[in-house]
């Protein structure tokens, strides 16, 4: 009797571990997956950045293909739109820079909300990329010749 119930104590103990591992992984997978979606808006996000930063470059080009537009204005935009997708970029590097997959000997708790906080900030760094991205791109087709 006492043999079974050793037994049956180091299964539960086993099962519970294994439960644990897996909800880890799961998590872990998630996050991963929106490394990688946020790493393709980077690239998106990275080349409206060199886009934009040729129109500055270019401004009296720009003004004789677009003599209507105030460039000063035009200039200013264009800065606060390169320099929102820089701030996004650095983020991110941030991010990748300063996740730490390593969770030897931390109790399964502590690997869930440290997983939970990368998450959310990956989250947020993913919706900073969809609005500088959509306002980059919308920005971007004024100056698209016709």
């Amino acid at each position: 009797m006492k043999y079974r119930i050793i037994i049956a104590a180091f299964l539960l103990v086993f099962a519970a571990c294994k439960d644990t591992k897996t909800d880890e992984k799961k998590l872990e997978a998630e996050v991963m997956e929106m490394h990688e979606k946020v790493m393709a808006d980077g690239e998106t996000a990275m080349q409206n950045k060199m886009k934009l930063d040729i129109l500055i470059l270019k401004k009296d080009s720009v003004k004789k293909a677009f003599p209507s537009l105030d460039t000063s204005a035009e200039n200013k935009t264009m800065r606060n739109l390169s320099s929102r997708i820089l701030k996004t970029d650095d983020a991110m590097s941030d991010w990748m820079h300063n996740y730490n997959p390593d969770f030897t000997g931390k109790p399964h708790q502590e690997v869930m909300d440290y997983l939970a906080q990368q998450k959310k900030i990956v989250g947020q760094i993913n919706t900073a990329y969809n609005s500088v991205i959509q306002e980059s791109n919308q920005y971007l087709l004024k100056f698209k010749k016709k």
